[in-house]
């Protein structure tokens, strides 16, 4: 069977990305970080053996700045719709017409996600037509589809959703129940958008750092040191 992962990113301009963390930090102080973010992300997806690493873009134009972070063992396709549910169903009908069988899409705001969520996703595909890890937010950090329910389900469950609200979990979980597929969750997670949840990541990965645990956030937490350094001054 063929997999793969869809990371949804923006370019990491100043002033486009990470902006509500704007003006605790600069634009771009902003910028920085979700390039970090980006990065290590993608560098932990590629420790998933058999799995393709796609990055699902925007804007127009911005895939040699992609390639330049990410290189050239990545595939690049560019987002399009008018809003998130239609970008969204792009992204799983590119995923079916390729010939994948388990279509991941994820985010770049959780970069210490634990790389076993990604993972059980995939194996929970088996037995599951749509895997969804809900986020603290409200929304969520990842939905998984098995091809065989795409036609059923998809774009009935990204339409008229209030995305960017408290809400999205709770109307994509009534979605997918009014077609019918079977649903697996993951564990819920925490992604950072805004300045408290930056200053949780920070105390996350220091404590991880401290009980010895791996920390792959390698660029973030170069990043989140300087930052609170110079804050604490």
């Amino acid at each position: 069977m063929r997999t793969c992962v869809i990371v949804f990113a923006k370019n990491p301009v100043p002033n486009a990305v990470k902006t509500r963390l704007i003006p605790k930090v600069s634009p771009e102080q902003a910028a920085m970080l979700y390039r970090a973010f980006l990065m290590d992300w993608c560098a932990i997806l590629t420790g998933i053996e058999n799995v393709d690493l796609v990055i699902a873009y925007t804007p127009v134009g911005s895939q040699p700045a992609f390639q330049a972070m990410l290189g050239e063992n990545v595939t690049y396709v560019q987002q399009t719709g008018s809003d998130l549910g239609e970008r969204l169903t792009s992204a799983t009908d590119w995923g079916s017409e390729n010939g994948y069988d388990k279509i991941i899409i994820v985010g770049s705001d959780s970069p210490t996600l634990p790389l076993s969520y990604i993972s059980q996703a995939i194996d929970e595909l088996d037995s599951r037509d749509i895997i969804v890890g809900p986020s603290m937010d409200g929304g969520y950090y990842l939905i998984a589809f098995s091809v065989e329910c795409l036609d059923v389900a998809v774009p009935c469950i990204f339409e008229d959703i209030a995305w960017s609200t408290q809400h999205v979990f709770q109307q994509t979980v009534e979605r997918i129940r009014s077609v019918k597929v079977s649903l697996g969750l993951l564990p819920p997670w925490y992604d950072v958008d805004i300045y408290d949840e930056l200053t949780f990541l920070h105390s996350h990965i220091s404590a991880m750092q401290y009980s010895g645990e791996v920390v792959q956030t390698i660029r973030t937490e170069k990043i989140l040191s300087e930052l609170f350094m110079k804050e604490n001054r």
